[in-house]
């Protein structure tokens, strides 16, 4: 009887590159985290901190809008990023491995593309001072949208859990009179930068038995854009925390 050898026609790597099965789920979360100011959108995600798999936890503050996680996740370490030179050092760090963070929290991305946006127009006006910083061009816009889009890949693909955080933006068609709530972020990148994670999820809060509670959405609608590319998740989770989407997942089984 010939034996066929098996290994060799199922090949681990192709063109270099590895290969695996679409059932190897990533054992990481990505996920982006989008509701109004106040929702507590940062202490949902600062929540990673009570998940053993998920800590430690880095907080990459742009907003300075921590202070919300110091009496319920006081282990949760931050870094003050002041600069986009600041914030691409701190990428190439965790890009080489050697930190042991194992969650990143990036708290805001709607902050985030205007502080883009700040230093495009602030390395323009170096060389040209004529320029008004606060009005960019096409040409500026552009730029902007392609950084942003690197950024959020860039971290996306990192091996560790991420998450990003923005705030909510009500957008009307004029043609139809519907109203779409979109993660507030610039031209494309609201229907864009969803579509680059596996979890996308609307926060919220609704009243039920005279109690204010919150929640988040998990599935789309036609007023909301949420995600879950795991197919794990309920439609709706009330009193959100980490630890529940994390077992929801199941992430790493």
């Amino acid at each position: 009887m010939i034996t066929i050898a098996t290994e060799a026609l199922t090949p681990k790597f192709l063109a270099g590159l590895p290969l695996q099965r679409v059932q190897q789920r990533s054992q990481y979360l990505n996920m982006l985290i989008y509701g109004e100011s106040g929702v507590g959108k940062t202490t949902l995600a600062g929540s990673a901190d009570a998940v053993p798999d998920m800590r430690p936890v880095l907080f990459v503050d742009i907003e300075g809008g921590t202070e919300s996680l110091r009496a319920q996740y006081p282990s949760v370490e931050t870094v003050r990023v002041m600069t986009w030179k600041e914030m691409q050092q701190v990428y190439d760090e965790l890009h080489r491995g050697k930190h042991g963070y194992q969650t990143i929290v990036l708290d805001s991305l709607t902050e985030i593309q205007k502080f883009n946006m700040y230093n495009i127009m602030g390395e323009l006006v170096k060389v040209r001072p004529d320029l008004d910083p606060d009005v960019p061009g096409m040409r500026e816009w552009g730029k902007n949208l392609e950084q942003i889009r690197r950024f959020v890949r860039g971290f996306r693909d990192l091996p560790m859990h991420t998450i990003f955080t923005a705030l909510e933006v009500s957008d009307k068609n004029d043609r139809t009179g519907e109203v779409k709530l979109n993660p507030m972020l610039s031209g494309k990148l609201k229907g864009e930068i969803p579509a680059f994670l596996d979890i996308v999820v609307y926060f919220f809060m609704k009243k039920v038995n005279d109690e204010m509670v919150r929640a988040i959405l998990c599935q789309k609608t036609d007023s909301h854009v949420a995600k879950d590319r795991t197919g794990r998740l309920p439609r709706t989770i009330a009193k959100p925390t980490m630890q529940e989407i994390y077992k929801y997942t199941n992430i790493g089984d």
